[in-house]
């Protein structure tokens, strides 16, 4: 996995990024190796922004959170992908499921 974090107007630090990479192995724990993830932190005043977006074969996932904390907003949007993965990979699941089941039920001709 490809992680790339960027900062708007704020200094992306090793206590920021260390706390990227044990939420991510912590969430996002199912993605493939070459799944690409862009994290965009940005600060205006007192709110904070986390912008995420995985990239992987087959489908892009953006999510977005603000708050009055940087970390809090990060946990938000991380949990925020994870459910969307897990949308994703019980959707391709039920696809997979359903072309098995008329498979299945295929009369010879």
């Amino acid at each position: 996995m490809k992680l790339t974090v960027t900062g708007r107007k704020i200094e992306i630090t090793q206590a920021i990024r260390d706390h990227l990479n044990h939420k991510m192995e912590k969430t996002i724990k199912d993605l493939e190796e070459h799944a690409d993830v862009h994290v965009a932190l940005a600060v205006e005043k007192y709110r904070h922004f986390s912008e995420i977006t995985i990239k992987t074969k087959g489908f892009t996932i953006h999510v977005e959170d603000e708050t009055t904390d940087l970390y809090t907003s990060i946990d938000n949007a991380l949990v925020k992908a994870e459910k969307q993965l897990r949308k994703h990979k019980d959707k391709q699941k039920d696809l997979l499921l359903k072309k098995a089941a008329a498979e299945k039920n295929k009369i010879p001709e």
